[in-house]
């Protein structure tokens, strides 16, 4: 291993014994100051430690005839099984008899997370002979377009392994956003996984059903609706399901939605790939996530996966020091979602809290991470538009966008529209060309 400087860069303390430390230390610090590897003869030289110098006079004498890179895959391997043996057992000796079903897959998954913290699971990088240009076609119709505005998703759409994060103040629509961008997945016949801190899911799925079927959301909510506006409901209720088209004919003949939802509920399934899933968890945490997200992911045909919010998101059940507004917390949060996002291949998009200024509150860092970030501007009711400013864009230009607005249905876009600034201003241009007009001698 000394004699391969690549593999002694992903080699970790903590994969060596105890009694190596030492001498590891003594290596890096070479490496870090040399920019190479030492010989046995310069640790001679350097070391003082006689303890560390008989280890040294002991590695010497050892002829080993195994490729540097192996001996590393031994090192990680027998490394990560005793962190896997001593972790199991001291959830064995702590927690599983208090523990329901839930809780203890939560804190197996835990335990996952908290391992490959340890231990570099990176792939190896592929080869620079045989790497392709271009993805695939079958990769590139798995790019995600928002759906908040056509123009926008002809020029900009984000690939299965990035993270999008979407900035606002309390209030801005940052829930409100990841419901259309939820309701738009659904709608082109793929499924979208939603975790909700602050909502539950019934008021989710309410949402997503007022921007399904035009239906004001503070009507149906209230549930005064018209014989129209039931009809729309229950048609995209019974959309959501196996052969629903069978129960909605016989809702028509009787227009009770209550025995129609108990009969469409009981004796269907839902579509298997084609479903809005909501996770609502108060106490959302990293591991919970991970867990839904290898039930899930796969199996239904995930599109997304939305996070409302980033913010609120533990790292695991353990309190932090700092509590949860920690910014190094939250930081670690947002990478988490983004290896997720790589670990998955589904765009994962998340919300975060804004200050007056339009900055990340709490913690800047939370965008290192990210592939893409839009914090929201909005106006005025009457003016009808919001706006996604574009922070920042890794793969493509830093383009903003504004789309029109129903406050009735919460529906974004997919339209154009124009500022109350743009508006003044074209409005101010075409008054000048009036005047222009008027002062003609002609």
């Amino acid at each position: 291993m000394l004699q391969d400087f690549e593999t002694w860069t992903c080699v970790r303390k903590d994969y060596l014994p105890s009694e190596y430390h030492s001498l590891f230390s003594a290596i890096d610090k070479h490496c870090d100051k040399f920019h190479r590897l030492p010989s046995i003869e310069d640790l001679k030289f350097s070391l003082r430690d006689p303890g560390t110098l008989e280890k040294l006079y002991a590695i010497e004498k050892l002829d080993v005839d195994a490729d540097a890179f192996m001996l590393l895959q031994y090192l990680k391997n027998e490394y990560t099984q005793k962190e896997i043996l001593v972790s199991l057992e001291k959830y064995i000796d702590d927690s599983i008899a208090f523990e329901d079903a839930e809780e203890s897959v939560t804190h197996l998954h835990q335990i996952v997370l908290d391992i490959e913290k340890k231990v570099d699971l990176e792939l190896p990088q592929e080869s620079m002979q045989r790497i392709s240009l271009f993805e695939s076609d079958e990769e590139i119709r798995r790019y995600l377009p928002l759906g908040l505005n056509t123009e926008y998703d002809h020029e900009i759409q984000f690939s299965p392994r990035d993270l999008v994060l979407i900035g606002g103040r309390r209030g801005a629509g940052k829930s409100m956003t990841c419901a259309n961008i939820a309701h738009n997945v659904f709608a082109s016949g793929r499924s979208a996984i939603y975790f909700t801190i602050e909502m539950d899911s019934r008021s989710i799925l309410q949402r997503v059903c007022s921007l399904a079927t035009g239906v004001p959301h503070s009507r149906l909510r209230s549930k005064n609706l018209s014989v129209t506006e039931w009809e729309k409901i229950a048609s995209w209720w019974a959309s959501r399901f196996e052969k629903g088209q069978e129960k909605l004919k016989e809702y028509r003949e009787h227009r009770d939605f209550d025995e129609f939802h108990h009969k469409l509920t009981t004796t269907h399934e839902l579509l298997p790939t084609q479903q809005i899933d909501v996770v609502y968890d108060p106490g959302l945490t990293l591991a919970r996530i991970k867990a839904e997200l290898d039930k899930k992911v796969k199996p239904i045909n995930a599109g997304v996966v939305l996070v409302d919010y980033i913010n609120q998101v533990k790292r695991s059940a353990v309190p932090s020091r700092h509590g949860q507004y920690d910014w190094t917390e939250q930081i670690e949060v947002s990478k988490a979602l983004k290896s997720m996002a790589q670990e998955y291949e589904v765009t994962v998009i998340s919300p975060y809290q804004t200050d007056a200024t339009g900055e990340a509150r709490f913690a800047k860092g939370i965008l290192d991470a990210a592939d893409a970030a839009y914090a929201l501007e909005t106006y005025e009711q009457a003016d009808e538009c919001i706006t996604f400013n574009c922070v920042k864009m890794r793969s493509a230009a830093q383009r903003s966008f504004t789309s029109v607005m129903n406050w009735e249905t919460q529906k974004i876009g997919p339209e154009s529209a124009l500022t109350p600034q743009e508006k003044e201003s074209q409005s101010h241009k075409t008054g000048e060309s009036i005047d222009d007009i008027d002062e003609s001698p002609f």
